[in-house]
């Protein structure tokens, strides 16, 4: 259960101009439920500006989502962060939102309604009420939200013809990678290196040889032989892989996901989120 909370998430903020619009959208949709509907004994509630005091249900919603999606990621960008966005703080995040209208609700409703407790039995109350008339907007909105953003993350890159000068400047260069009991030693040509995998205390170096793959296995950390390296296009990109970018043919994903397609013989190498911004030296 927590490895599925520590999932990425596809992420939601979108642009300016979308997010207003959605928080119009969304609070219109409330106000024309409670105007149309009058739930929870409305009908019967007599007052001389009926329309707009219901009206006033969809504004809130309207206020608080533009709060939440304008207000708060930009005083918390760490936590509203693409890359470091998960399944568990998508939860918090609507458990977030519908506290806030809760709240809000309450204020507006205590001022209407004398019987509606300002308490944190009141608040309990009105939290429930508002998640049950946000149940299926808010699974609509999940559901669309990941089947939207999924196509996003099997989106391509083109890699760009910008590595043509790196591959000219790997060719001739040696690579002379020494395992850890320092009798081991692999020589190749940068150009033919592909990227190199970190298996617990081994690493397997995966290279090209006259259009044939070769793997070696050296007795050695990644980062021992990531220090021994010093060519701009071979990185690390992963916790568990170094790899080749100018072997890079094509990139699919996002931010929370990039995938590193080789040329030849195809390969897939992960990026973890905390390297995604070598992808931007392919685009």
């Amino acid at each position: 259960m927590f490895k599925i909370l520590q999932q990425p998430y596809p992420f939601h903020h979108k642009s300016g101009k979308k997010r207003f619009w959605k928080s119009l959208a969304e609070g219109s949709g409330v106000a024309l439920f409670f105007i149309i509907f009058q739930p929870f004994g409305l009908s019967e509630w007599e007052h001389p500006y009926k329309i707009w005091v219901l009206t006033g249900f969809g504004a809130i919603v309207s206020i608080c989502t533009a709060i939440h999606r304008f207000v708060l990621p930009s005083v918390f960008p760490r936590v509203y962060n693409e890359k470091v966005w998960v399944v568990w703080k998508e939860i918090a995040d609507i458990l977030l939102l519908l506290a806030l209208i809760s709240i809000a609700n309450m204020l507006y409703s205590s001022f209407f309604f004398r019987y509606v407790p300002f308490s944190v039995s009141g608040f309990l109350v009105m939290f429930f009420i508002v998640a049950l008339i946000g149940l299926i907007p808010i699974s609509f909105g999940v559901m669309s939200n990941y089947i939207i953003q999924l196509k996003k993350y099997n989106q391509t890159i083109i890699v760009q013809a910008v590595n043509v000068t790196t591959k000219e400047e790997e060719k001739g260069i040696t690579l002379k990678l020494i395992a850890e009991n320092e009798k081991d030693v692999l020589e190749l040509q940068a150009d033919d290196l592909l990227f190199i995998e970190s298996s617990d205390n081994y690493s397997t170096v995966v290279y090209n040889q006259a259009q044939t793959l070769q793997k070696v296995l050296l007795r050695s950390s990644l980062t021992r032989l990531e220090n021994q390296i010093n060519q701009p296009a071979i990185v690390r990109c992963h916790r568990s892989y170094i790899v080749n970018l100018s072997k890079v043919e094509k990139v699919t994903g996002n931010a929370q996901g990039y995938k590193l397609h080789l040329q030849l013989f195809e390969l897939t190498i992960p990026v973890a989120r905390k390297y995604s911004e070598i992808v931007d030296k392919l685009k």
